[in-house]
C-alpha cells in the first residue's frame, strides 16, 4: 500500500541535461499511475518542456548561497523541509538529484528520502576538482551516508561501494534511469529546417567530460564526407569551434548550439556517437536506440557497456579504435543499431522507485 500519493523530486533546474530529463521522465510515470509528483527546483532555469499537470515549485536557493558549503545543508535543510510540507503536505517519497540538492537533503528530516547518483562519482570528482580532489570527496562521503542511494548504473554503484566500503551507514541500490520511448518518437516528428540529415550526430554538454574534441580529430583523420553536427552548449565548446577552424574541416562541422527537442536531429542522423570518458549512464544511447539511430560509443566507465553489445563499443583511451569503430559503423549503420531493453524503459523504472514507497 502507498501511504499517500504525493512525490517530491527536488533538482537544481531544469536545463536540457540527462539528470533533468530523466526527473521529468519520473515525474510523468508517477502522474501515470496516480500519484501527484511535484518539481521542486532551486533555480527558476526551465529549459525542457513540463505537463501543466506537474507542479514546479521554486525553493530559491540564493537566500543561502553565503552560508559557508559546509554548513548550508544543515542551516538550509529545515527551511526545505518546511517549504515541501506548506506546499505538497507529507511526500511519500522524495528523490534528491544533483549535489546541489543532496547538500540540503542530507540533513532533511523528511522521511523516505533518497539520493539519486547520475554519474560516477570518484571520476566525476577527478574530472571537474582537480585542484581539490579530496575536499570533494569528503564532502561525498559525510552526505552520501545521511540517506540511501538510487545508482543510475550498475557501474556508478560498483564506484560508490568502493569509495564507501568502510562506511558502515552506508546504503545502494540500482535503478537504471528509463527512458518513455513513445513520446520520444512522437517528438520526433517534428519539422526544423536546419536539419541535416546522413549526419554524424553528438549530443551533450561541451565539457571536458563529453570529449568532443576526439570526435572532432577522429572525423577529420577518416576523412569523412558525412557532416558532422553539434547540440549542445557549455565551457568547451569554442574550443571545439576553434579546433575545427584549425584542422580546416569548420566547413563540415555544425555547431546547432541549444535544441529544446534534439530527437528529430537524431532520428534523421546516419550515427550517433557518444565518446566520453566516463558516463553514469548514457541516456542518448538510449533516446538513439528509441529512434533506431545507429550507434557508438566509447566503453567509458560507466554505464554504455551496459546498454550496448561489445560490437557498439571503442576502447575510450584508443584513438585508433575509435577511427576504426567510427569508419565500420559509416559504412555499414544498419549493423549499429540496437533494441532497447526491458530496463532502460520508463515504466520499469517507475516501478523500481514505487517499490521505494510500497
Amino acid at each position: 500500500m502507498i501511504w499517500n500519493n504525493k512525490v517530491a523530486i527536488v533538482i537544481r533546474d531544469l536545463k536540457s541535461n540527462g539528470a533533468e530529463r530523466v526527473a521529468i521522465t519520473l515525474a510523468e510515470g508517477f502522474l501515470s499511475r496516480g500519484l501527484n509528483p511535484f518539481i521542486i527546483c532551486f533555480k527558476k532555469d526551465i529549459q525542457l518542456p513540463v505537463k501543466k499537470e506537474i507542479p514546479i515549485l521554486l525553493f530559491s536557493e540564493r537566500f543561502f548561497r553565503w552560508i559557508p558549503r559546509r554548513i548550508r545543508g544543515l542551516i538550509a535543510a529545515p527551511f526545505l523541509d518546511l517549504f515541501i510540507k506548506i506546499k505538497i503536505g507529507k511526500p511519500s517519497l522524495v528523490l534528491s538529484n544533483l549535489i546541489p540538492a543532496d547538500r540540503l537533503l542530507a540533513y532533511s528530516r523528511l522521511e523516505n528520502v533518497y539520493f539519486v547518483i547520475h554519474n560516477t562519482t570518484s571520476i566525476e570528482i577527478s574530472d571537474y576538482y582537480p585542484k581539490k580532489i579530496a575536499q570533494e570527496m569528503e564532502e561525498r562521503i559525510r552526505i552520501y551516508q545521511k540517506k540511501p542511494c538510487v545508482c543510475v548504473s550498475e557501474g556508478v554503484k560498483r564506484d560508490l561501494e568502493k569509495l564507501f566500503k568502510n562506511c558502515e551507514n552506508f546504503k545502494a541500490i540500482k535503478i537504471y534511469n528509463g527512458i518513455q520511448k513513445d513520446s520520444i518518437i512522437e517528438a520526433s516528428k517534428e519539422y526544423s529546417n536546419d536539419i541535416l540529415e546522413n549526419s554524424i550526430i553528438h549530443v551533450g554538454k561541451f565539457n571536458s567530460q563529453k570529449r568532443q574534441d576526439k570526435l572532432i580529430k577522429a572525423y577529420h583523420s577518416i576523412r569523412c564526407d558525412y557532416p558532422l553536427v553539434f547540440i549542445g552548449t557549455g565551457p568547451k565548446l569554442e574550443a571545439a569551434k576553434e579546433l575545427s577552424q584549425k584542422l580546416n574541416i569548420s566547413h563540415k562541422i555544425h555547431f546547432l548550439g541549444y535544441k529544446k527537442n534534439p530527437y528529430p536531429y537524431i532520428k534523421n542522423a546516419h550515427l550517433m556517437v557518444l565518446c566520453s570518458d566516463f558516463e553514469g549512464l548514457g541516456m542518448v544511447i538510449l533516446e538513439a536506440i528509441a529512434l533506431n539511430t545507429s550507434i557508438i560509443s566509447s566503453n567509458c566507465p560507466n554505464g554504455p557497456t551496459e546498454i550496448l553489445d561489445d560490437k557498439h563499443l571503442f576502447a575510450y583511451d584508443n584513438d585508433q579504435k575509435f577511427e576504426e569503430k567510427l569508419k565500420d559503423a559509416l559504412h555499414n549503420p544498419e549493423d549499429f543499431q540496437a533494441a532497447l531493453k526491458e530496463p532502460f524503459c520508463a515504466d520499469y523504472m517507475v516501478e523500481k522507485y514505487l517499490d521505494l514507497i510500497n
